[in-house]
């Protein structure tokens, strides 16, 4: 019986080890895998080859690689670091699909290449589950997943649903390449779920709101509930300090549209008006955070409320219990003292 126990928890540690795990003392770790090996081998979809080793893409094809002058820029913007490429089909045939995968310097900034790579007005049917975020648009399929954007193009002009499978079904083959846990970066990871626009997140290098108060980015998205809609903006400032100063500009600019009224969201809060739309501003811990919109009063505290939630989790408060004999002596001890 041990035997057989062992046995099966070898085969379990082997496969853990498959994936670019690694076992210690605080249960499994993930440790860093080459770029070659993200890229597929032979027939792990279908019996698509290899048809080349993975190699770094020629300059003069990056920018049809990502879409164009103006999407390559955007990655370049986001600090690239390198982009390796690998074709795949049948041999002796044209190729049937590309895959690249490009290095960003940082999880956070693969982040923000991706979703300013993504359209805003994307359909609900064009955002699949593949990495942290995926989506398919006509011969492409881009993903994030840590620090890597990754692309997965048709070269043979197929038409769907041919072509949706074959990006998909590859897209998730490279996915579980890579041993990373599939999370958003900490700034998306404020944002609600609950009536969220899906694709709608994007991570803005520069003010996302065009005001110079976020100077150094911050995150915007869409929410909506039924015909009203509220936009989100919120930016980690790094330290308390720096958030305050932020707070007090934002504020600053709002009470030039109106007055406003304090707020018992987060450390501090108020109420007023942005781009002639209700609006409301808080911040906690080094997050200043706030929504204007077409939401009423309720819906827009309820979204603050549960922001900052987000930013800031409630833990409980740890009660140390005495075991019944020990407190029985400890009053003991009291009561001969007396």
């Amino acid at each position: 019986m041990r035997l057989v126990i062992l046995q099966s928890l070898c085969a379990a540690f082997a496969v853990l080890l498959s994936f670019g795990c690694t076992i210690t003392t605080e249960g499994v770790q993930n440790f860093e895998v080459p770029m070659e090996q993200i890229l597929p081998p032979s027939r792990v979809v279908a019996s698509y080859r290899q048809l080349n080793k993975p190699e770094a893409i020629k300059k003069e094809e990056l920018e049809a690689e990502f879409g164009g002058k103006e999407k390559f820029e955007i990655v370049e913007k986001w600090s690239k670091v390198r982009t390796l490429y690998a074709d795949y089909g049948i041999p002796e045939r044209p190729p049937k699909a590309r895959i690249s995968v490009t290095e960003m310097s940082s999880k956070q900034n693969a982040y923000g290449a991706y979703s300013n790579l993504r359209p805003n007005d994307l359909n609900e049917s064009s955002y699949v589950k593949i990495g942290v975020h995926a989506t398919v648009i006509e011969d492409r399929l881009v993903f994030v997943q840590d620090r890597f954007l990754i692309i997965v193009r048709d070269l043979s002009a197929s038409q769907d649903p041919e072509r949706r499978t074959m990006l998909i079904n590859f897209g998730h083959a490279i996915s579980e390449r890579i041993p990373r846990d599939i999370t958003d970066i900490a700034l998306v990871g404020y944002l609600p779920y609950e009536n969220r626009v899906p694709a709608t997140e994007r991570l803005d290098k520069d003010d996302p709101l065009g005001m110079g108060l976020f100077k150094g980015g911050g995150v915007t998205a869409l929410f909506r509930i039924d015909k009203r809609e509220c936009h989100v903006f919120l930016a980690d400032t790094k330290e308390k300090g720096n958030a305050g100063n932020v707070y007090k500009n934002v504020k600053k600019a709002l009470e030039a549209e109106g007055a406003t009224e304090a707020l018992s969201i987060g450390e501090e809060g108020f109420s007023g008006k942005f781009r002639g739309s209700p609006a409301m501003v808080a911040k906690r811990e080094s997050v200043v955070y706030g929504c204007y919109g077409t939401y009423d009063e309720k819906e827009m505290k309820s979204l603050m409320a549960n922001i900052d939630r987000r930013v800031k989790p409630y833990v409980a408060i740890k009660v140390k219990e005495v075991p019944k004999d020990a407190a029985e002596e400890e009053a003991k001890k009291k009561k001969k003292g007396k």
